[in-house]
């Protein structure tokens, strides 16, 4: 279900996001955005628009774009789960929703002679077993819906413990991610290690 843009500030919003993703990637109407708001057990509830960024400065700047127009934010990977977490519901939202689909931003890099890899924000865990399978390592999480696009984050939340604990507790060591400051500026918390330079 789409929810109508119906006031100037959400169309400012709208045009705001086609400028950074791409027209293609600003989807409005209800056939094109109901593959992300309805998951495989629950969701199909209202949305402003699905953004498909395909870098993570895209992402970061289609979510300050949110925070300025206070809009509600979901994040989604794959849309895999069953626990109706990444899509939304039919609650009395306060506010209208974006879903930012990272569905794009798929992409693995190994480091440290294949032992750790960085695995941005779509990644599947089908693709990482890909890239590791070379090397004669595999991924700690193994799930049902691997095989269906299951996303290594997703998978990493799925599987901390359960008969993956034979691997040791799955968790993420090192990671980045934005948090929005008292000041509404979107800022980025840099836990990796790794210079990832000025943009943005």
């Amino acid at each position: 279900m789409t929810s109508p843009a119906n006031s100037g500030a959400h169309q400012q919003a709208l045009a705001a996001f086609k400028d950074i993703v791409g027209s293609d990637h600003v989807l409005t109407a209800e056939h094109a955005t109901m593959p992300y708001s309805k998951g495989y057990r629950f969701g199909g509830g209202p949305l402003l628009a699905v953004l498909r960024p395909t870098t993570l400065v895209q992402m970061w700047k289609a979510l300050q774009v949110c925070v300025d127009h206070n809009l509600m934010v979901i994040p989604q990977a794959s849309n895999t789960g069953l626990t109706g977490g990444s899509g939304p519901g039919f609650q009395d939202y306060d506010r209208p929703i974006v879903l930012i689909s990272t569905h794009l931003i798929n992409q693995v890099h190994l480091i440290n002679d294949a032992r750790e890899a960085i695995s941005l924000a779509g990644a599947t865990l089908t693709h990482l077993t890909e890239e590791l399978a070379p090397h004669g390592r595999e991924p700690h999480s193994v799930i049902g819906s691997t095989s269906i696009g299951a996303s290594v984050i997703g998978g990493i939340a799925n599987n901390s413990g359960g008969s993956q604990i034979r691997k040791g507790p799955a968790f993420t060591r090192e990671a980045i991610y934005a948090r929005v400051t008292k000041e509404g500026k979107v800022e980025l918390v840099n836990h990796l290690g790794i210079s990832l330079g000025d943009d943005p």
